[in-house]
């Protein structure tokens, strides 16, 4: 993926400012686009440094990624994933994030006129934990247990015919709870955070372990801006082994495997092997960590296309459950996509897959694609 094309011509005066500018900023600090606009001479145009950073040829070695909006943030862009690059690019000069995504500009800002020695880069967070997970994990189920409804747990344990002990919350209590404790520790590293959420999910309890996902969700920034994402993925796909449910292979999926791989599109590959996968939950995540890009109008559509057509003859529900939904959502966008797929594949599409695939197509195309299939 290219991140910016060549321009067509040399940059001009105004550029060739900015990007002066940019040069000086030094390895663990940041400007804002308003902060390189003034000391170019263009104060009031800090669109424009966004515009000519765009401009850059790829392979560039101005240190684009240094600049940040006047929040902290770093602007999303329309290429998917180049916001997490660059987050990742930042990390890499020892550049915190806060659970909100955030720089400390009161730490991090380039002042140009404070001598180098003295603007070194902040350092690296420790990877020694900060807390111990054990104490943790029991002072959260102290805090869910009068949460809890026996009737509750009882019935969903039943709906997931899950092996697991149910305290029996609902899902915004959980989430309640969850916000209230990462509130309450907005210092955590991601070291802490992995930590913390392997211990929960060693606990046999439902609610504990969703816990740990909702933790994992609310500072997904922490790992999608930390070094070594390959590791965070391994991280992952060790609890989508451990899952056994659709409650929580999805929601991993969709919420932390997906933007996770979006960010670094190398970690494609691992979805090779994982649609290949003996165990049906993995073959299932592979599908659907295609779902949240595809779903946009964008994403990897003929690594979709080969996994599906790889997988219509699996009789496992859960996986053609999933191929039916990745198409439902793509045809609301791009009907032909899905049309053109089921098509010449009636013969092998199970009837889950096909109910599910055709139900926001044009009528006319529905009712062709069924009358065909009856």
């Amino acid at each position: 993926m290219s991140r910016r094309r060549a321009p067509a011509r040399a940059p001009s005066a105004a550029y060739r400012r900015i990007y002066a500018v940019v040069e000086r900023i030094p390895r663990g600090r940041v400007a804002t686009y308003g902060q390189v606009a003034a000391l170019a001479g263009r104060a009031g145009h800090a669109r424009q440094v966004g515009y000519a950073l765009h401009s850059l040829p790829e392979g560039t070695s101005l240190p684009w990624q240094r600049v940040i909006n006047a929040r902290g943030e770093v602007s999303e862009r329309a290429t998917p994933g180049w916001a997490g690059y660059q987050r990742h690019l930042l990390a890499e000069e020892g550049v915190r994030f806060d659970p909100r995504g955030r720089v400390d500009l009161s730490r991090c800002r380039w002042d140009p006129d404070r001598p180098e020695a003295r603007s070194r880069p902040p350092r690296r967070e420790s990877a020694a934990p900060r807390l111990s997970p054990r104490r943790e994990v029991a002072a959260i189920r102290t805090t869910l247990l009068p949460l809890g409804d026996p009737a509750r747990a009882a019935g969903a344990r039943a709906y997931l015919k899950s092996e697991l002990r149910f305290l029996g919350l609902d899902t915004p209590t959980l989430r309640r709870a969850a916000s209230d404790w990462a509130r309450a520790h907005p210092e955590l590293t991601t070291a802490d955070l992995l930590r913390l959420a392997e211990a929960l999910w060693q606990t046999p309890v439902f609610e504990l372990r969703a816990f740990a996902v909702e933790l994992l969700v609310r500072r997904r920034s922490l790992l999608l801006a930390a070094r070594g994402q390959a590791r965070f993925l391994d991280f992952l796909e060790t609890l989508l082994r451990r899952s056994r449910t659709w409650a929580f292979v999805d929601w991993i999926v969709i919420q932390l495997v997906a933007p996770l791989v979006e960010g670094d599109p190398r970690l494609l590959r691992r979805f090779d092997r994982w649609i290949e996968d003996p165990d049906f939950w993995i073959r299932r995540a592979a599908l659907l960590a295609l779902l949240p890009a595809l779903r946009r109008g964008a994403g990897d559509w003929p690594r979709f296309v080969r996994y599906a057509d790889g997988q219509l003859a699996e009789r496992e529900f859960f996986v053609r459950k999933a191929i039916g939904w990745v198409l439902r959502e793509v045809a609301k966008q791009r009907p032909r996509l899905v049309s053109e797929f089921l098509a010449p594949r009636l013969d092998r599409v199970s009837g889950v897959t096909l109910r599910e695939a055709v139900k926001y197509l044009p009528a006319r195309d529905r009712r062709r694609l069924l009358a065909r299939r009856a």
